[in-house]
């Protein structure tokens, strides 16, 4: 199975002259993390990391750096949506695994998790409960919302090619934009699979995710 890994951000939430795929963690670029991790797995034939045209020679610089062989750097587009779009043509295989670079902390054992679900389904997603109460509405409340049956969605997820691709050219054709791909394949009628996400599958977007990420991993 090919991979793709979203590493093309400018990070703009960060408040860092610096993408912050490159922000390092214990001395270590965050975009590495994920990219040593999956050079490791068994089941990956290919990994394609979409990168910020910007930036290319750092981004090659730092694979070179950490010896990571089985990885292919690729222009990213203007949002999440294009370069997940743009590396599809990529890949080679029915079934495609996307994760997020500013995700760190999944090791094997999760990733292995979510690769060995054996379901009819389109998609396969990890999720989490959503432990706080949420509600709709702008200056005022409007109406309140059953966290038991809602979902905190996170990365990796595996998709079948061809739907998530055909997903993508109507989306495309719709002027659809998806905040991720589980959401982009359910909106055309794919069947999306949840599974047991976990707490620590923390996604870098502020400098408290960079204090958080930096603790966990002395445990």
């Amino acid at each position: 199975m090919d991979a793709i890994i979203l590493a093309a951000g400018s990070g703009l939430r960060m408040n860092s002259n610096t993408p912050k795929q490159f922000l390092r963690i214990k001395g270590k670029p965050l975009f590495i993390y994920s990219l040593e991790l999956f050079d490791k797995s068994e089941f990956i034939d290919k990994i394609y990391i979409t990168c910020n045209k910007e930036y290319m020679e750092l981004y090659n610089e730092f694979i070179s750096m950490y010896d990571i062989k089985n990885v292919e750097c690729i222009e990213g587009g203007s949002t999440r949506q294009e370069s997940v779009y743009k590396a599809l043509s990529y890949v080679n295989t029915s079934k495609v695994i996307i994760h997020e670079a500013a995700r760190p902390l999944i090791d094997l054992e999760f990733l292995n998790s979510i690769y060995s679900v054996n379901v009819d389904a389109d998609g396969v997603v990890p999720t989490i409960p959503v432990k706080f109460t949420v509600a709709i509405g702008d200056d005022f409340m409007e109406s309140e919302l059953d966290r038991s049956k809602l979902h905190n969605i996170q990365l990796p997820q595996i998709f079948n090619k061809d739907i998530l691709l055909n997903a993508h050219e109507n989306a495309i054709r719709d002027g659809y934009e998806a905040t991720e791909d589980g959401m982009l394949v359910f909106h055309y009628g794919g069947r999306i699979k949840f599974v047991k996400g976990r707490e620590s599958n923390i996604k870098v977007t502020t400098q408290l995710d960079i204090e958080l990420i930096e603790n966990l991993l002395k445990l």
